[in-house]
């Protein structure tokens, strides 16, 4: 089964709130910055969610949001 990241796809948008009040922008999936090289790499693609970086632009501030993924 085929499955898509809505967020990847811009079928839904997500603006979590900072513990500072700041906005958190999508900074894009976790696996962007791991690159197939890195050993945090999923070669495997079990994970039904894709992992976004979620980054404060007023403190400075990550955090990883999972979204679900959807069957397509």
């Amino acid at each position: 089964m085929d499955t898509v990241c809505e967020l990847c796809n811009a079928m839904i948008m997500l603006s979590p709130q900072c513990a500072c009040g700041g906005a958190m922008q999508d900074s894009g999936p976790v696996y962007d910055y791991s690159g197939p090289y890195s050993p945090y790499y999923n070669t495997e693609f079990e994970d039904p969610h894709c992992h976004h970086l979620f980054t404060c632009p007023k403190c400075g501030k990550d955090q990883v949001i999972s979204v679900p993924l959807r069957p397509i």
